[in-house]
């Protein structure tokens, strides 16, 4: 039995997508730039300001300032005064800053540039997820495809040959034996199955390929291809593949089982990771406790409760203004 052939979420996923009108919108995450943007706009007014920690931020890319300028000049817009209003605490005791930050993020979901999770798909799809959903279905051919959250594929099985495009997010598959060749199509990247399971994601930096049994090939036809065996993962980052390099199994495939694990990783890291699972905003209002690093296991279906394991494990202060504004410090 390969390393994950248990791993099958009970959740099955159906054939209606965002474009076929059931009214339900597919999510849009906040971009990583812009959620450093609010939490350090955060930050700087309240108690846990760190300025030498800010400014080497402002200095690692010229679009750092960018989004903390769009985020400062809705610090006197007429959205954020009404948003601040509605964003006052009921309780006593809330900080100022918490207060800030949910006023900010109600902005934000006011169509300031920044999106919140629901906008819908551009394009139609054969199958896909929303944010918080993980869900597994069998193809035509008998292979299953296992996908993460907020992600989308289109399938196209002929005669000869089996082929998935992945348009968005993760996806694992478990390819079943048939004499017809399957290939992932994934941006640029081509991933050719050679009889395996292995997970393929997309993301802003490129193409990535992590293999759990047998073994795959990723390639294009300007940068060659690379074999990539079990255990092990390769990526195509700015049209150049990377070095294949080994891989903790356990940790690389928990998501099929709607769990993370991670082993002495900052804070940050692990809240970039339930980002994707969230639908709302989650805040690191310092940069003390983004660089906090932690072991440990969450459970992935229910981010809120996973945050406050996740603020327990690193002993820092997680403010819960809402289920979908959550505040690290």
């Amino acid at each position: 039995m390969n390393a994950v052939a248990a791993l099958a979420p009970s959740m099955r996923l159906g054939r209606k997508t965002p474009a076929q009108g059931d009214g339900m919108t597919a999510p849009q995450q906040l971009s990583d730039i812009d959620q450093a943007a609010l939490s350090w706009f955060v930050a700087n007014r309240g108690d846990d300001a760190d300025a030498p920690g800010f400014a080497r931020w402002q200095a690692a890319d010229p679009r750092h300032g960018d989004a903390y300028a769009r985020i400062e000049n809705l610090w006197g817009s007429a959205s954020f005064a009404g948003a601040a209003k509605r964003a006052r605490p009921r309780h006593r005791g809330v900080a100022a800053a918490t207060t800030l930050g949910l006023a900010l993020c109600l902005t934000l979901g006011m169509g300031a540039g920044l999106r919140l999770t629901g906008t819908t798909l551009a394009w139609p799809a054969d199958h896909a997820t929303w944010v918080g959903q993980i869900a597994a279905t069998t193809l035509a051919d008998g292979s299953t495809v296992t996908l993460d959250s907020g992600s989308a594929i289109d399938v196209v099985m002929t005669d000869k040959g089996r082929e998935i495009r992945v348009l968005r997010g993760r996806v694992f598959v478990a390819v079943a034996p048939d004499d017809r060749p399957l290939r992932v199509l994934s941006g640029d990247a081509e991933i050719r199955d050679i009889g395996t399971s292995f997970s393929v994601m997309r993301d802003d930096a490129g193409e990535h390929v992590a293999v759990a049994d047998g073994v795959v090939d990723i390639g294009t036809p300007a940068a060659g291809a690379r074999i990539v065996r079990a255990g092990q993962a390769g990526a195509l980052v700015a049209g150049q593949l990377t070095p294949v390099r080994a891989i903790n199994t356990l940790e690389s495939f928990a998501w099929t089982q709607q769990r993370h694990y991670f082993s002495n990783q900052p804070v940050a890291a692990v809240a970039d990771e339930l980002r994707r699972y969230h639908r709302g905003w989650i805040v690191i209002a310092n940069d003390r406790a983004a660089g906090v690093r932690i072991s440990g296991g969450l459970n992935l279906s229910d981010p809120v409760a996973a945050m406050e394991e996740l603020a327990r494990l690193s002993g820092t202060r997680l403010t819960r203004v809402s289920d979908r504004v959550l505040i690290l410090r």
